[in-house]
């Protein structure tokens, strides 16, 4: 019973647990993921256009919202608990035009307001309904030469977890790269982090 509530607030924290404590773990348990994310996004243009898909508590939100060569950031979350503790945390932001965020479960394309040089999302994979699509509007709402990041801990780490059982969708990294080949995304590079407690891979595709 525990094991399955704690799943489904990992898939969308929800109520005071949600937005008091799963945003803080999410925060916490994340970051070796999110730093090598902003790694890999490398924004470096002066007029980046970033999109983060599931941003949770905001820890890499608040990274490339500080990045000088960042014009724009949005992000989507299926959490409404999760948007309203962003909305407030990122208040400033959001009245000054950089920062846009939007709550549902959906890439939804029209709300996003043009197209990105950047989008990434970290520990989401999981909870698409599917894959394909998802990554195929992904590759839609970029620009020309733009790049996905995609981290998100292997296979073989989460079926050592109670996780699989409550309905996250595990993949491997040969799985996740043929994916997005298959939907034109090219030029692949990914890195592996085989530390016992930290098993991740952290993938990047061009448009």
């Amino acid at each position: 019973m525990i094991s399955k509530f704690l799943a489904s607030q990992l898939r969308q924290p929800s109520g005071w647990f949600g937005k008091q404590i799963i945003s803080r773990v999410l925060n916490r348990d994340n970051a070796s993921m999110n730093k090598l994310a902003l790694r890999m996004l490398n924004l470096k243009s002066a007029d980046e256009r970033v999109l983060e898909l599931g941003f949770g508590g905001g820890y890499l939100l608040n990274r490339i919202l500080k990045n000088p060569g960042v014009k724009s950031v949005a992000g989507i979350d299926v959490s409404p608990e999760m948007v309203d503790f962003c909305k407030k945390r990122f208040a400033s932001d959001i009245k000054r035009g950089k920062l846009q965020l939007n709550c549902c479960n959906t890439v939804n394309i029209p709300e996003l307001n043009g197209n990105f040089t950047k989008i990434c999302t970290v520990n989401t994979i999981y909870f698409w309904k599917d894959v394909k699509q998802t990554l195929t509007q992904l590759h839609q709402i970029l620009e020309d030469k733009g790049s996905l990041v995609i981290c998100f801990n292997s296979k073989e780490f989460l079926k050592q977890t109670i996780l699989p059982k409550h309905g996250f969708q595990v993949y491997d990294i040969e799985e996740v790269k043929e994916l997005m080949t298959t939907v034109g995304f090219k030029n692949l590079k990914w890195i592996i982090n085989s530390q016992p407690k930290e098993q991740f891979i952290c993938i990047v595709g061009e448009k």
